[in-house]
């Protein structure tokens, strides 16, 4: 009933889980484009001092899943592969100063966290080996999409260390010289596997098998 296919992972700048989501360095994205301080003007006075991180590393963002349909796994395979990619994860790091800042020297630091998997809408009444078929690939998916966030959490907290004791200018290039590196590690993931394609590496083998269902 077919063979092996993979689809595209990662995520395409221009496909997000909401409207504010449109600058996620993502696994497969494109590049943000040039990022900053929200608010750098009221830095003027004085260093950071505390850094407020919004992000929890084990809740991404709430998003819808990428729903799919077919009656049969080659059904649905074809309708994964229609799509600009299987799964999307990572973030993007940003800098909110509050007007306050003056007196409180204290900002907020944003990773904005997206993770989105693939939903089958058939899924429950499928034949146990397309299940199984299925399974194998949501399980490696959710592995190379969850490394994706787990980079972008992993440079969010070098940064909130980074800003401590920093002024408006050097804050703004740090957030941007942040997020450069953090698209590079996405994008070095990707490439090293092929953005999951890849099979025998880890963060890799999201292959959806057809030779046995």
């Amino acid at each position: 009933m077919g063979g092996v296919r993979v689809g595209i992972l990662g995520t395409d700048a221009g496909v997000r889980g909401g409207a504010g989501d449109s600058n996620d360095v993502l696994g497969g994205g494109d590049p943000p484009g040039t990022l900053g301080v929200d608010g750098a003007d009221a830095m003027s006075a004085g260093k950071i001092e505390y850094v407020t991180k919004d992000w929890d590393a084990d809740s991404p963002k709430s998003t819808e899943p990428i729903v799919v349909s077919g009656g049969t796994i080659d059904q649905v395979l074809r309708a994964l592969n229609r799509l600009p990619e299987w799964g999307q994860g990572g973030g993007v790091l940003k800098l909110a100063i509050p007007a306050d800042f003056a007196s409180s020297h204290s900002v907020t630091l944003s990773a904005n966290l997206v993770r989105r998997l693939p939903e089958w809408k058939q899924y429950d009444a499928a034949r146990d080996a397309e299940k199984a078929a299925w399974n194998h690939m949501f399980r490696k998916l959710t592995d190379h999409e969850d490394r994706h966030v787990e980079i972008a959490v992993e440079e969010a907290g070098k940064l909130a260390d980074a800003l401590i004791g920093q002024t408006a200018a050097q804050a703004t290039t740090t957030v941007a010289t942040a997020n450069r590196r953090l698209e590079a590690r996405q994008k070095r993931l990707d490439d090293e596997t092929d953005h999951g394609q890849k099979a025998g590496v880890k963060y890799g083998d999201v292959i959806l098998d057809l030779s046995h269902t």
